[in-house]
């Protein structure tokens, strides 16, 4: 059994986790609501919402993930892969870098 249960080793995985967070930016919004995730406007790695959902979805909370492409999910490390982002998580991700979704903005102290 490999360290984190071998979950990374398939992209398609990675994949179908992306394409059943919605059809849509709102979908994708009411997903990261229901997982209590939240992020930083304009980021592309540890404060990202995707890159925390997929984080708490696959319980590594170390997972060095980005989406700097614009494009894809990144994933860092040995054996890293990149899967392309769903259209619904690329409106999403568009619309929250614009400040819509301000609810799931991590609170400024």
């Amino acid at each position: 059994m490999r360290p984190h249960g071998g979950a990374m080793n398939e992209p398609h995985d990675l994949g179908k986790t992306l394409e059943k967070m919605g059809t849509s930016a709102d979908e994708v919004a009411a997903t990261l609501r229901a997982a209590d995730v939240q992020g930083v406007r304009n980021t592309v790695a540890g404060l990202n919402p995707i890159v925390q959902f997929i984080r708490n979805t696959l319980h590594l909370p170390k997972l060095e993930a980005d989406v700097m492409s614009g494009k894809t999910l990144h994933i860092n490390g040995v054996g890293g892969q990149e899967v392309a982002l769903p259209p619904a998580v690329l409106d999403f991700l568009n619309a929250f870098n614009r400040g819509e979704h301000p609810d799931l903005e991590v609170p400024r102290g």
